[in-house]
């Protein structure tokens, strides 16, 4: 019985560790392979106090994850910061880990090479397995937060996620120090379990199994490297009796799962009533394999052949495994019921608990205006006031000069552009809008090596219009939108989006000043449903704490997330896709894709939004709703848009003004009329032989 309780025992620690791990590397896709050392700080901080200064345990512990914490956030500045990826990060943390085994090596208080021996038991079976539920909410609760959404998003997509107004550094920090959080608890909990702690046992090999268990058991899932670390542990031990042979079954075992789910156990799903037969077959794996040594001892003791007893063990671990995974099926359908019940009761007791949130927030609204009305002082207003007022409006609403040739003037010595309403040739009166450019570019350039991508490109767009641009492949179309978009730095040029300079902004503070784009290449979060998608745009409407984030806290999160799924699904039904909210975006049709795009960048409540090759891969029929929805949301969400487009018939159909650019190089301005008898587009798209012969 000693023996399962250490095995159960170990199976929560590791777990507890292994649940960190899940959030950093399964959720943001960084690899660390010295998660061990953050294991290490936890150990050692909790024992020194436990031991030297006899503090409390649960304080010591605390004191552990604090520091761990804190030590993530020295290594993980400079690293993070240096934006090292994928593998020049698990190098990086390789190399914390060995410096962290040096320096506990050659430090007094840890006594060195030769560890800590006498600490307190105080680790049990009881308080291991609360922990590990209580992280397990925690982390759930945290990932169904605005705060771990944008944890997902930056997994999923770095640079989508950016340009959605997500700043990588402080999440990807954030995500880290809730990993070593997890880990110094999980180390504070195995050397109060092991009463004696020394740097060899925090090795490479530890920080291996943890990541293993993340890689295994699912990159997006929590219960799925719980329930792999939990294999990790309990199958070595049921093999202990073949010697070394187990390390072969052991790695076996990983070369399986690998294999057979390349997504890991669980994959992007967390366990739920759906995967109980998947849970109940790899627990008859388990339990087939407790009884295949028994067995085979069983057959050889009955002078059984070395073959047969294998065979005989085979069959019993197989036979095992396919009924538990029948009763696993079986308690799945029991279950249903059960799981329709709850969801009701906990959807009506959550919209109970928003509505009482809603009422103290509009009592205490109505107090506080009662107190501004009683308070404020009554402003008068003049009769010529108002007259200036509504003038002003008017003025606001219509923005027409009346044919004054000196308002025209003014407007263009202030440095604003008139755009002409009217025909002029037909007699009828001509008028002028006053439309100062909500951006600006000026002699913009980006060089890659030698090859000049954008030489000296400049132009402006109204406020409200939607500007056309086009040119061939690889004329610096999609290089002038990353450059406003600040994905990559400019080499030369200015760019002014509302008489501010942006140029030297970085993506987040683009997308904050008011700019949204899509992509030419479609940048969704693929694990994400199409109404996370959307909502991972609103993170700045989650007005919650990070604390009450991970406590859910009744009053606030329900309230706020109900708020955030009700944008996003009005979002979606602008572009049509408001059936589709609960599917995953990575099943989505293509055309389907293209519209999520674009709600996802107006849940940004954009100024300006950039749209790159929106019609990209769409048929006739798709084409055709697309510029309808174009037209639409220019129309009703008062935007300015640039438009990208290789579809010759939907730029002409959307666009009054057209840029042309080839080489770099602006080559053509005017309406689709003018663009389309212009000879130097003609020769750009046609080539130079070509438009000989066409003329």
């Amino acid at each position: 019985m000693a023996y399962l309780e250490a095995i159960l025992i170990n199976v929560a620690i590791y777990a507890i560790a292994t649940l960190g791990l899940a959030i950093f590397t399964g959720y943001t896709g960084l690899f660390s392979l010295g998660h061990a050392a953050f294991m290490a700080v936890g150990a050692y901080a909790a024992s020194i106090l436990t031991y030297f200064y006899k503090v409390p345990f649960l304080i010591a512990l605390l004191v552990g994850v604090v520091l761990s914490v804190l030590v993530s956030f020295l290594i993980g500045y400079p690293t993070l910061r240096a934006r090292l990826r994928s593998d020049y990060f698990a190098i990086a943390t390789l190399g914390f880990g060995e410096a962290v085994k040096v320096i506990l090596e050659n430090f007094d208080l840890t006594q060195g090479a030769r560890g800590l021996p006498g600490i307190q038991k105080f680790s049990t079976l009881g308080n291991a397995f609360l922990l590990l539920a209580v992280a397990v909410i925690l982390c759930r609760n945290f990932l169904r937060t605005t705060y771990g959404r944008k944890i997902i998003a930056i997994g999923q997509d770095p640079v989508a996620a950016e340009m959605i107004g997500i700043p990588l550094l402080s999440n990807q920090l954030l995500s880290l120090g809730i990993s070593a959080g997890l880990a110094g608890l999980a180390g504070g909990l195995l050397a109060h379990y092991t009463t004696f702690i020394q740097p060899s046992i925090f090795s490479m090999d530890l920080s291996s199994l943890i990541t293993a268990g993340v890689v295994c058991g699912g990159m997006g899932s929590l219960t799925g490297p719980v329930t792999a670390v939990a294999l990790f542990v309990i199958i070595p031990e049921l093999f202990r009796g073949f010697a070394l042979w187990r390390l072969v079954f052991y790695g076996m075992l990983l070369v399986i799962i690998i294999n057979w789910r390349p997504r890991g156990l669980f994959g992007y799903e967390e366990l739920n009533r759906k995967n109980l037969p998947k849970l109940f077959s790899i627990v008859g794996i388990t339990g087939g394999l407790s009884l295949f040594m028994p067995t085979y001892r069983w057959v050889i003791e009955s002078r059984g052949y070395e073959i047969f007893a294998l065979f005989v063990a085979g069959v019993t671990v197989g036979a095992v495994t396919g009924l538990f995974g029948l009763l696993g099926k079986g308690l799945s359908l029991a279950l249903a019921p059960v799981a329709e019940r709850y969801h009701s009761v906990r959807s009506r007791l959550g919209k109970r608990l928003t509505g009482l949130g809603e009422e103290n927030e509009q009592a205490l609204s109505s107090i506080k205006e009662h107190r501004f009305r009683e308070t404020a002082p009554s402003k008068k207003v003049c009769p010529s006031d108002a007259t200036f007022l509504a003038g002003k409006a008017a003025d606001s609403k219509e923005g027409l000069f009346s044919g004054d040739p000196n308002a025209e003037r003014g407007a263009r010595s202030a440095g604003q552009h008139i755009e002409s309403i009217g025909d002029a040739e037909s007699g009828g009166p001509t008028y002028y809008r006053e439309t100062s450019p909500i951006l600006e570019v000026r002699e913009l350039r980006k060089n890659f090596g030698g090859v000049v991508a954008v030489d000296g490109f400049s132009f402006y767009l109204n406020k409200g219009e939607l500007l056309g641009l086009i040119g061939p492949n690889g004329s610096g179309k999609t290089t002038v939108f990353n450059l406003i978009s600040s994905v990559y730095p400019v080499d030369g040029g200015t760019i002014l989006f509302q008489d501010k300079d942006i140029t030297e902004w970085g993506p987040t503070e683009v997308v904050g000043a008011g700019i949204a784009r899509t992509f030419q290449n479609i940048r969704l979060f693929g694990s994400m449903t199409v109404l996370e998608n959307v909502q991972a745009a609103l993170h700045r409407e989650g007005t919650y704490s990070l604390l009450e984030g991970f406590l859910q806290w009744p009053r606030s999160v329900p309230r706020v997330e109900r708020r955030l799924r009700d944008e996003s699904r009005r979002l979606l039904s602008i572009v049509g896709l408001e059936k589709e909210s609960d599917r995953r975006a990575s099943t989505l049709p293509y055309g389907l894709q293209r519209k999520l795009e674009i709600a996802r960048a107006l849940a940004l409540r954009p100024r300006l939004l950039l749209l790159d090759e929106p019609a990209a891969g769409m048929n006739p029929r798709e084409a055709s709703e697309l510029v309808e929805l174009i037209q639409r949301i220019h129309r009703d969400e008062d935007l300015s848009i640039i438009l990208i487009e290789h579809h010759m018939d939907v730029v002409m159909s959307l666009c009054p003004r057209i840029l042309v650019l080839n080489f770099g190089r602006l080559i053509a301005e005017g309406t689709p009329e003018q663009i389309q008898g212009n000879p130097l587009v003609l020769q750009a798209y046609l080539g130079e032989k070509a438009y000989a012969v066409v003329r």
